[in-house]
Formats: structure tokens, C-alpha cells, sequence
């Protein structure tokens, strides 16, 4: 597989702090519907309760509902759009002419494809069922329904059947899911679902699992994953004959405490803080807010219950 990107984006991206936001931004809205009361006022003391969480309750059968009008597809779009934005001034800083920004896959590669193949399933003793979900996104029925989610979300006349936040909603919980399951692959150790109160040895940037929100922006897979993602919200705007800025809903939506239009709140602050500098200090005052967030779902008996899950009826 290839792997290179160059090494000051994956500094940054395996950043601390950046972890944490990554992780606690997925936590807090897929696991909203689900959390104790206990484990949302741990959020909510934090500034981490999510203004349009992703899923409801699970149904009697035990599988949640994607929240499609709410809203929280736009912010899934614009987080990852921030941090591309900021990748993408790294990656402009460097000069570096093999990476001179952000490019997804043109198109979702093949099994057997030379710079990136699908890896082998494994097996996790400690999680099976997850195990068995990664396994079942590396398989031709798998690969069959990604390429007609591929057809469906690069076709106009689909594209305008659908609202800005329903676009949103349902490529996370199809096709984006889906791919990081597949492109998931075997690990000398995992992050698993007790383990919201992360140990210090999954901050090597060699901890880079795609089915870890902790660690799956580290992976180069990560980028061009997104990368497609994220020209799939430019067809959007091209099918619904739109220009400029994008239409969002919300002023801005939802990245996070302290987020704002041009920067994500973390990977802003990696990207500017030098030494001394006001973006150093406040970067650390963030990474102490974050790991206060941790250590108080962590006393209210948190655990990370859902992670990549995928509704293929959507």
C-alpha cells in the first residue's frame, strides 16, 4: 500500500490534542441517543453536547436510525472539509510537488489495486463482532454495494434529489463507513471500546487504524478516502447548479468547541503554534480541556458503543 505523506502532516495529525477532538467529535454525536444521562452531562460540562446528533436510539432489533434532516450530515461535510483545508496549508507551506494537496481516489480502487489494495481481513479476539464487520466490508458483496453507492452519489439527477444535510448524512453512514472498515487494516495492538481513556502508546504516529476515530486521520488511506468525499459535496453543488460558497445551513456548523468558519478547532492551532507563540500556548490550554472531557466520561463509565457503523438501507 502506499503509504507516504509527508511527515509534518502526519506530526500533526497524530498530535494529542488532534486525537482527542477527532475522537470525541464522533463520540459525541453517533453515541448522543445512546449515552446515560451521567455520560451526556459529562459532555455538556465540557462543551462537547452535539447540536444535531447523527443517530437516534437503537430500534427493538438493536439498529439506530440516521438522523437525515437534522442536519448533522452538513457538519460531517464541513468538519472534514476544515481539516482538509488545513492539511492543505501544510501541504502549501512544504512545496513538496508529490504532495501538493489533498487529492481522493478519482474513483474507489479495485481490490487488487497497486497503491491501494484492499488488506487482508484478521481477526480481534477481544472484539469478534467487530472483527466480523471489517471482514464483511472486505468482501465482493461489499465491493458490489460500494460501487453502486459510488454511481449514486457521482450521479446528478440523484445528487438533486436530496438536501445539503441528507447528502451529508447518508454518505457517512453508507460509503464513507464502509471504507474504512475495508481499507481497515491488521495492527500489532487496538484501541477498543472500553478504552475511552486513551493510554499515551496509541499516540505513536505507527497507531494509524482506519476503524479508530482516534487514529484513523493519521493513515494516508484517511486522505484519499475524504478526498473523495469531499469532491462527492462539489458534485453536490454542481448538480444543484450552485457556486461559491457552499449553502450551509448553519453559521458555522458544528466542528467542535470553539469552532469557527475558516479553521478547525485543533488542526488550526498544530498548524500555527510555534514555540512561545499564542498558538502554542493556547493549543495546550485545548489539549487540557480535552483530556478533562475524557477524564470526566471516563469517571461517568463512558465507553466508545458505536464506531463506523453502517446502514446499507439508507
Amino acid at each position: 500500500m502506499n503509504n507516504s505523506f509527508p511527515k509534518p502532516v502526519i506530526d500533526a495529525m497524530a498530535d494529542r490534542a488532534m486525537r482527542l477532538h477527532h475522537m470525541l467529535w464522533h463520540y459525541a454525536r453517533d453515541n448522543w441517543a445512546v449515552l446515560t444521562p451521567e455520560e451526556q452531562e459529562a459532555l455538556r460540562q465540557n462543551g462537547w453536547e452535539p447540536p444535531r446528533p447523527s443517530l437516534t436510539a437503537p430500534d427493538p432489533t438493536g439498529t439506530p436510525a440516521v438522523e437525515l434532516d437534522n442536519g448533522s450530515g452538513e457538519d460531517f461535510l464541513y468538519m472534514h472539509r476544515q481539516m482538509i483545508a488545513s492539511v492543505n496549508e501544510i501541504l502549501a507551506d512544504l512545496g513538496d510537488p508529490q504532495h501538493p494537496r489533498v487529492e481522493g481516489w478519482p474513483t474507489i480502487p479495485a481490490p487488487d489495486d497497486d497503491d491501494y489494495p484492499v488488506p487482508a481481513p484478521f481477526d480481534i479476539p477481544e472484539a469478534p463482532g467487530f472483527a466480523n464487520a471489517i471482514r464483511s466490508a472486505k468482501t465482493e458483496a461489499s465491493l458490489s454495494q460500494i460501487r453502486a453507492w459510488e454511481a449514486d452519489f457521482t450521479n446528478p439527477d440523484r445528487l438533486r434529489q436530496w438536501t445539503l444535510r441528507q447528502f451529508g448524512a447518508r454518505i457517512e453512514f453508507s460509503i464513507h463507513n464502509r471504507l474504512h472498515l475495508r481499507w481497515s487494516a491488521q495492527m500489532p495492538e487496538y484501541r477498543l471500546d472500553d478504552d475511552i481513556d486513551v493510554d499515551p502508546r496509541f499516540d505513536d504516529a505507527s497507531y494509524n487504524w482506519l476503524a479508530d476515530t482516534y487514529s484513523a486521520h493519521v493513515n494516508p488511506v484517511f486522505w484519499k478516502l475524504h478526498g473523495w468525499v469531499d469532491a462527492r459535496l462539489d458534485d453536490w453543488m454542481a448538480a444543484n447548479a450552485l457556486t461559491g460558497e457552499v449553502p450551509w445551513s448553519f453559521d458555522p456548523p458544528w466542528s467542535g468547541p470553539a469552532g469557527h468558519h475558516h479553521h478547525h478547532p485543533v488542526a488550526g492551532l498544530i498548524l500555527r503554534a510555534r514555540p512561545g507563540s499564542t498558538e502554542a500556548d493556547s493549543l495546550t490550554t485545548r489539549r487540557e480541556a480535552l483530556e478533562t472531557t475524557v477524564e470526566y466520561l471516563k469517571r461517568a463509565g463512558a465507553r466508545e458503543r458505536v464506531r463506523f457503523p453502517v446502514l446499507a438501507d439508507l
